[in-house]
């Protein structure tokens, strides 16, 4: 399981706005997570679909007791 830190941000005609995204999680099981890059990468296509946004997206693993 990784969690998912990300801010996300952009230029407006008054200046660079940014939000924080709230924590969500990604299970390596279902998206076939390899690695703390891929994490990012697949948060990344999350937050920020259409590509327009600057990102700092930090993926964390988690570890679960099951």
């Amino acid at each position: 399981m990784w969690a998912i830190y990300a801010v996300v941000g952009r230029w407006q005609e008054d200046g660079f706005h940014t939000r924080s995204v709230p924590t969500f999680y990604l299970d390596e099981n279902v998206q076939g997570i390899v690695s703390e890059e891929h994490a990012i990468e697949i948060a990344t296509e999350v937050v920020n679909p259409f590509g327009d946004l600057e990102c700092n997206i930090t993926a964390v693993r988690v570890v679960t007791e099951d």
